[in-house]
């Protein structure tokens, strides 16, 4: 049984996804590429340049929670490092973050510092978006005791990205796998509120540095992917903290959002920032409007119709 194994889901990201396979090297790992049905050569690409890859090639499209899931399926690693196609290292420090889950046996998931590719950090772990939390928020704008990622030492989290998450096998064997509920967004927020409750730790661990590029294969679609981001977030807050509890979350977020509308054009004067405002201040009080579930519906149902003729 390895110590590590790697979980990647391509969404169609060719190049980002194959810089991060180089990056990756010789890495004592089990290294596991998850093909969302890409159409730009991508797996085609990975079995010709890294033949000791496993390639799982997916004929249809799902969701973040579902695709993880399969890898972690098909895998025996002790831990599983759930990893974006747009990430890379240049030390991705895997012996160092065994030993540190090796040391601390109730720590079931682990984040490493995100940075962008211009060194600057990248927010990458937060308090949980209680009702509560979202209500103190709306005095600060969110700006104020809802960030956790900072200081030099590793340190207890609320939760950390799905960016770069590594996960301890025998807590997902007790609280589950991701919800495949979520299609895309706060998936990997539930499972780490389910091990918490649960009694595991959720750790940030600054020690090992990855950066995170942030793939644009919804940037072209911006309201779907508010849409999906909002449509995941209400769901989270009903499964957790019930419709009243729901309710005041998305009330206080949403505030925060239409008063980020109202400030931007006097702040960074740039219009296309006060429409996402608008769109995130809409969808807290009710998504109406398709997401990216209905993005890869209609993928599927189109490949679909195809094949039967």
């Amino acid at each position: 049984m390895p110590d590590l194994s790697v979980s990647i889901v391509n969404t169609g990201s060719r190049e980002l996804l194959l810089a991060c396979l180089e990056s990756l090297g010789g890495a004592d790992a089990e290294v596991v590429v998850l093909d969302n049905a890409s159409e730009d050569g991508s797996a085609a690409a990975v079995r010709e340049r890294f033949p000791h890859v496993r390639l799982i090639g997916q004929e249809f499209r799902a969701g973040f929670a579902a695709n993880h899931n399969t890898v972690i399926r098909e895998t025996s690693g002790r831990y599983v490092y759930v990893l974006n196609e747009d990430t890379a290292s240049h030390d991705w420090g895997f012996e160092r973050l065994v030993a540190y889950l090796d040391a601390n046996p109730r720590v079931a998931a682990l984040g490493p510092r995100l940075v962008y590719p211009d060194g600057r950090r990248q927010d990458s772990a937060w308090r949980f978006p209680t009702p509560l939390a979202s209500a103190l928020g709306l005095v600060t704008l969110g700006k104020v005791g809802v960030k956790q990622s900072h200081g030099e030492t590793p340190r207890a989290v609320d939760w950390v990205m799905g960016a770069a998450l590594l996960l301890r096998r025998d807590a997902l064997e007790e609280v589950g796998l991701f919800d495949e509920e979520f299609f895309l967004y706060s998936e990997e927020v539930d499972l780490q509120f389910r091990l918490r409750r649960a009694g595991w730790e959720v750790h940030y661990f600054p020690g090992v540095t990855v950066v995170h590029y942030e793939s644009q294969f919804s940037a072209g679609i911006p309201e779907r992917r508010i849409n999906e981001m909002w449509r995941s977030r209400h769901r989270y807050w009903r499964k957790h903290h019930g419709e009243a509890g729901a309710r005041l979350a998305a009330i206080s977020t949403g505030a925060q959002y239409a008063m980020r509308a109202v400030l931007a054009p006097l702040v960074r004067r740039d219009p296309a920032i006060a429409a996402r405002m608008r769109l995130h201040a809409r969808d807290a009080w009710r998504v109406t409007g398709p997401g990216l579930r209905e993005l890869a519906d209609e993928w599927n149902g189109r490949v679909g119709a195809a094949s039967r003729r």
